[in-house]
């Protein structure tokens, strides 16, 4: 009996120990395997990058640059200014900013980065033509100390510090060349380029945190299923850029969420008074009654669009939230009209539906497809009466918008003209205070709706999606930027 039990005892120990080993060793090859995983990080966009130059600005082109590229400030997670290369900036007067440097800022070719260095970069970007509407109010950069400096405007401007976010310092002996060959200061720098992904590894002498991961690949795919096929097979992927909500309970069941960002960008028709059906009242109501009755954008765009009442994008400074849909659904006497369309090239499916609703109104249109910056200006006044207009908010403020349609701008294709809308925006040109400007703002996205003389009629504002894996913890910036200093898991 005795032998018989130690005998047991003996077997039960070793299957003990066979199986805690067994555990440990799942243990460790599941945490090799996240390790691996975790190792490299991946982000699948739906465009190919154009150009590794940050001076070819495009947003879905700057949204990966900023992995390599960085400026003196940035955008908090809220879209609020804050210091990047700066550890400190402040306005001296409403024309000079002082700014303050850390001192430990390498380009990736291991150039110092100083006060010197930044004044002499700010003079030659200046001759960068794509950059002029950043750079053209700046008068001078002037040297405090080795990390100290003044910049001086010409005059005043609001936007100033958001349109310096937007200026990469990068090495201004190589500015013809940053397209094949980036230097920057951001935190990664690049490896390897393939015509559909670029290959980044971490900047060793990095200024700010050091990177969790040995590797970041940014990948491009232009289809969409093609896109989230990928993407599901592959543990490394982070994030999924143009994402359409339809993919949601498949997106949500394998390990991501689906997100959605602040882009800025409205749709809507432009009316044009150089022709006579645009003063009609009656022909306004119609229109606008078609369009709140019986065209659903939300559906049509399958939830990639959101139906809008106001010129500005929700979370853009100036939008006015007390602005709702003001169509008078009143019993209006209907007149036949056969309005000239203009619509963007590709746009034959939402004209259909268009078509279905504007003649239950008794609107019979006649659509053009073209290109509306490959015609002449004029040749758009005189053919058409209603003009569809795709814009986006320069730096997530209204004031870019209400300039596009001063009657001087090369986009004031339909002639809008309005005493007090300009006036506003003067007003608006001069006012630096956030209040202030807020307030002007907000009434210049309820004068261009004035139903005496609208600048148009607001059609969709677009939703902009990704999914974004739950594997990791981090909180986007709300314009849908990755800060991968920021992440944990």
């Amino acid at each position: 009996m005795v032998a018989k039990t130690r005998f047991h005892v003996q077997k039960r120990a070793y299957r003990i120990v066979f199986y805690a080993l067994a555990c440990i060793l799942l243990v460790l090859g599941i945490f090799q395997s996240f390790q691996d995983h975790a190792a490299n990080v991946e982000i699948v966009y739906d465009q190919n990058l154009i150009s590794l130059s940050p001076f070819e600005y495009t947003d879905f082109n700057n949204s990966r640059l900023n992995y390599i590229y960085e400026a003196l400030v940035t955008y908090s997670e809220d879209l609020k200014i804050v210091p990047k290369l700066a550890v400190a900036f402040g306005e001296i007067t409403p024309t000079q900013y002082l700014f303050k440097i850390k001192d430990n800022i390498y380009l990736h070719n291991q150039k110092h980065v100083d006060s010197d260095f930044i004044i002499q970069y700010f003079k030659d970007i200046q001759q960068v033509e794509a950059l002029a509407s950043l750079t053209q109010n700046i008068d001078n950069l002037q040297r405090l100390d080795d990390y100290s400096f003044y910049i001086n405007l010409k005059q005043a401007d609001a936007l100033f510090l958001a349109k310096l976010a937007n200026l990469a310092i990068a090495d201004s002996s190589q500015i013809s060349d940053l397209k094949n060959n980036p230097v920057g200061t951001g935190p990664f720098i690049l490896k390897g380029q393939t015509a559909n992904q670029i290959y980044l590894e971490p900047f060793q002498s990095y200024h700010g945190n050091a990177s969790k991961f040995e590797q970041l690949l940014l990948t491009s795919i232009p289809n969409q299923t093609q896109r989230l096929d990928y993407a599901l097979t592959n543990p490394s992927v982070l994030a999924i850029f143009g994402m359409s909500p339809v993919f949601k309970e498949r997106l949500t069941s394998n390990r991501f969420s689906l997100q959605n960002y602040i882009e800025g960008s409205t749709n809507f028709f432009l009316y044009n008074y150089n022709r006579p059906m645009a003063k009609t009242a009656n022909f306004r109501t119609q229109l606008q009654m078609a369009l709140s009755l019986d065209m659903d954008f939300e559906s049509f765009t399958q939830g990639m669009g959101k139906d809008s009442s106001q010129f500005l994008a929700s979370g853009v400074f100036g939008y006015n939230p007390a602005i709702k849909d003001s169509t008078d659904l009143q019993a209006i006497e209907y007149q036949n009209y056969q309005p000239q369309i203009l619509l963007p090239k590709n746009f034959e499916k939402i004209a259909e539906s268009l078509t279905i609703a504007l003649e239950k109104h008794s609107i019979y249109p006649q659509f053009s497809f073209e290109n509306l910056y490959e015609l002449e200006p004029k040749q758009v006044s005189r053919n058409y009466d209603l003009i569809f207009f795709g814009f986006k908010s320069d730096f997530f403020d209204g004031q870019s918008l209400f300039e596009s349609f001063q009657p001087d701008s090369k986009f004031n294709y339909g002639n809008y003209n309005s005493q007090e809308f300009n006036q506003l925006v003067e007003q608006l040109t001069e006012t630096t205070k956030i209040k202030p400007r807020q307030k002007l703002l907000q009434d210049l996205s309820q004068k261009i709706l004035d139903p005496q003389k609208p600048l148009g009629v607001p059609l969709f504002e677009n939703q902009v999606y990704y999914a974004l894996s739950k594997n990791y913890q981090l909180n986007p910036r709300l314009d849908g930027y990755l800060d991968l200093s920021l992440i944990s898991y």
